[in-house]
């Protein structure tokens, strides 16, 4: 009698591991995504930074 709740706390337990490395997969997906989006936020900071500086000394020495 005890086979058969095995088995199937087995399978249970399978399925659950299943579904807890699909979930890791489509956290760790997202996760880059978010990494990627944040460097290149960052990077647009950076940009805007250099360009808002240069406009700035270039009005400087103009006067």
């Amino acid at each position: 009698m005890t086979q058969p709740f095995e088995k199937n706390a087995v399978n249970t337990s399978a399925e659950h591991v299943k579904e807890l490395e699909n979930e890791l997969l489509k956290l760790r997906i997202e996760n880059a995504f978010l990494k990627e989006r944040r460097r290149l936020r960052l990077d647009d900071e950076v940009k805007m930074r250099g360009r808002h500086e240069s406009s700035a000394v270039s009005e400087d020495s103009s006067s």
